[in-house]
Order: structure tokens, then sequence, then C-alpha cells
């Protein structure tokens, strides 16, 4: 590209290598950033220590109160009965995904003390359950294309994920009262 007067030429050139810098800063703002070669640790025996098991995830001693949340965002709906439905909506999935994160917790929780044949099939059964869980609630929505479908839905995966807690509470209570039942969690 030239134009007929001199400081245009150089205007355009500027302009170009102005360009061509900015995009190669761009490009190397993006690039993924090199790896740092790990420090071989295979010739220094750790006598006696042991590896974390890969599912502990989550501290046995930590346990978020999620229930006292969830039962105030539960008061609240029920206090303010003149919502609009959008709000009703938000509140009644903002139920639901309490209901999952404490029902996640205690999946974590009973499959860090399970061995590793228990955690396949708990694996397994988990999957199975999501899988009917999403199609329950789809099956309890009566109003199917309306504005009370989210909350229909909602409400049916908070009720059946309720449910679910409950078995999972209850078996992590059988696993936690039966002694020397708790793989990788002898030594730490």
């Amino acid at each position: 590209m030239t134009y007929r007067a001199k400081d245009q030429t150089v205007e355009c050139r500027l302009s170009i290598y102005l360009g061509i810098m900015i995009g190669s800063l761009l490009l190397l703002s993006c690039a993924p950033n090199p790896e740092v070669p790990k420090e071989h640790t295979d010739s220094v025996p750790n006598v006696g220590a042991k590896e974390p098991a890969p599912t502990d995830l989550v501290p046995m001693e930590w346990a978020p109160s999620l229930e006292q949340v969830q039962e105030d965002v539960e008061e609240g709906i029920a206090a303010q009965a003149n919502q609009s439905q959008q709000a009703m909506n938000r509140a009644s999935q903002n139920i639901a995904n309490l209901a999952d994160a404490r029902l996640f917790i205690a999946y974590i929780l009973l499959m860090q003390k399970l061995d590793e044949k228990g955690r396949a099939e708990l694996l397994t059964e988990q999957k199975i359950w999501l899988a009917q869980r999403a199609a329950s609630a789809q099956a309890a929505v009566v109003s199917k294309g309306g504005s009370l479908e989210p909350l229909e839905y909602a409400s049916a995966v908070g009720d059946i994920t309720k449910k679910r807690l409950a078995e999972l509470e209850s078996r992590l209570t059988q696993q936690s009262t039966q002694a020397g039942n708790t793989p990788g969690r002898e030594e730490q």
C-alpha cells in the first residue's frame, strides 16, 4: 500500500508495523504457559509416608452447613406469598441447587469411606440415579411450555435430591459406625 504523499506512506507503514506488533502481543498472551519440568522424586524413598488416596477431596471434619441456608431460602419463599413467577422460579432453582450441593458433599464423604470396589459401585449407581432424576423431574412437570414449568421442574429435582441425600447420609452414618472401615484414612 503506497500513497502519493510521502507522509501518508510513512503513516501507513507505521500503522502496519503497529498492527503487527499488537497482533504478536495478543498471540503471545494467548499462548499456553510452558510446563515446568517436575522434579524427579522417585529416586528418594519416603520411608513410612503414604500418598493420600485420590478420593481424599473433602476433609472428613469439614461439612459446610448448607441445610440452614436451604431452610432460610424456603422460609423466605413462604413469607413472601405475592412474588413474581420469575422470582419463585429462581428461588425454587436455588433450593434445588443447595440440595444438590449438600448431596455432592455427602457423596464425596461416602466415596472417601469406601474401598475401591465400593467407590466404583457408588459411581455407577450415582450416574444411573442422575439420569433417573432428570427423567423423573421432567415427568413431574405438568405445565409444559408454561411459566410454571421451571418451578415444577426445580421443585421435583429438589424433592428427588432430598430423598437421595437422606439415603446417602444414612449410608455415611452406617459407614462411620463400622469400626476399621475407612480405607485410605488410617494414617494421615
